[in-house]
């Protein structure tokens, strides 16, 4: 019975310690070093239990040591407790409550060659950006972008646009949004850039160009419109081939483009239309119209806009290919009491992915007469290289040219990079 006893430890060692070494590889060296010592063990104790029975002398402290053994194989055998595991799900669980944090840095050089003035070469540390992001609770999110900015100068630019303005950290973005409401509606509140042409809610260092087009920073401004107030967002609807949003945004007309120095109201919306023309391509139509007042109703601004975007991106090499056209064109009209022109102007862009790190781009602005106001056109042609989906660096030439004078020349370099969850958003 005894040596039966023994056998029995030898399987409750072996038994209970090779689930172990198989579910923690990691503490196989460690247990089997343990099993050896208990084996050893056990074998002297069997030779001393079977010399005491031959001898007819009291067995009971080799049992005793026996029982301390198959306690000691049972210990071996079951998974030691991870106290650090626990200690850092503790830590683990506190991160949850901080927010994503982005950063984004936008550097560009540039070489100024205006008409009939002296040439210049500078540099301006264009944009650095600090963007929060996080799931405030399972109905909610917020996004806030604060960001350090300095305007860029391009040769020839009308009405004085373009030219350097240096800033300090303001606010950019900083709204909620809900998530689930009913009817699939989305709804936002805050700060925002607000849903008008392709490029609006694109922030600038996400761009494909340096600069955004010239009729968009005439009629919007330098940084785009955007203002405080509510948007909200129709579910999408399916009319045959074509997927249709609609889009309704009201906020404070604080655009100086637009509406000076107003605060009155200003009412935006947009409806939308998505085709797919196949796996690979698909087709976007849209159309704003807009209209606010400043204070006293001496300026009222009215703009309409149309704007389109084809992609082709093959699925399997989407990475490595692609192809984007895309186009804008504006009516707008400020008129102060009572009176004012039409201005209009459009761009067209395409850009071709030549590479996973190679994008070739060429935008062309034209920007029509106004009375006494000359018309302009101006031609973009940029090289974008992708060291790594953190960095990347664009050589781009700026040839502007009024009808009644002679060529602007600008060349930008530019670099930019970014770190944390959010890298070069967008929208």
């Amino acid at each position: 019975m005894r040596i039966a006893a023994a056998l029995l430890v030898i399987l409750c060692v072996g038994g209970a310690a090779t689930p172990a070494v198989a579910q923690q590889p990691e503490r196989a060296d460690s247990l089997e070093q343990e099993i050896r010592r208990l084996k050893a063990r056990l074998d002297s104790l069997e030779a001393l239990l079977r010399q005491l029975i031959r001898q007819g002398q009291d067995t009971s402290r080799v049992s005793d040591e026996l029982a301390a053994l198959r306690a000691a194989a049972q210990a071996a055998g079951e998974p030691a407790q991870d106290t650090t595991a626990q200690q850092e799900s503790k830590t683990r669980g506190l991160s949850i409550l901080n927010p994503e944090i982005s950063i984004t840095g936008d550097v560009v050089g540039y070489y100024l060659a205006p008409d009939g003035e002296d040439n210049r070469v500078s540099a301006v540390p264009r944009e650095f950006e600090f963007s929060f992001q996080a799931a405030i609770d399972p109905y909610t999110r917020t996004k806030v972008f604060v960001g350090y900015e300095e305007g860029l100068r391009i040769a020839g630019f009308p009405e004085e646009e373009g030219e350097e303005e240096h800033g300090g950290f303001k606010l950019e973005e900083g709204y909620l949004y809900w998530v689930g409401l009913p009817g699939s509606l989305g709804l936002k509140i805050g700060k925002f850039r607000q849903e008008i042409g392709n490029y609006n809610r694109w922030h600038t260092h996400a761009l494909y160009e340096t600069d955004r087009s010239m009729p968009s920073i005439v009629f919007l401004g330098d940084d785009g419109l955007i203002q405080t107030g509510i948007s909200l967002v129709s579910p999408a609807l399916a009319l045959g081939p074509s997927t249709n949003t609609a889009t309704f945004e009201l906020t404070a007309g604080t655009n100086d483009a637009l509406f000076g120095d107003g605060t009155e109201p200003s009412y935006l919306g947009r409806l939308q239309s998505f085709w797919d023309l196949g796996p690979s391509t698909y087709l976007q139509l849209g159309g704003n119209g807009l209209w606010g007042q400043s204070s006293g109703d001496s300026l009222e601004t009215t703009l309409w806009s149309l704007d389109f975007a084809f992609s082709w991106a093959p699925p399997a090499r989407a990475l490595y290919q692609s192809l984007h056209f895309k186009g804008e064109w504006y009516w707008v009209k400020r008129e102060i009491t009572g009176a004012g022109p039409w201005q209009k102007g459009g761009y067209l862009q395409a850009n071709y992915k030549a590479g996973r790190r190679w994008v070739f781009g060429t935008r062309a602005d034209y920007l029509a007469a106004v009375g006494t106001d000359p018309a302009y056109l101006q031609v973009v042609p940029s090289i974008t290289w992708w060291q790594s989906e953190w960095v990347y660096l664009r050589a781009q030439y700026n040839y502007l040219k009024p009808e009644n004078g002679g060529g602007n020349h600008t060349l930008f370099l530019q670099v930019v990079w970014a770190i944390g969850p959010h890298r070069h958003e967008n929208y």
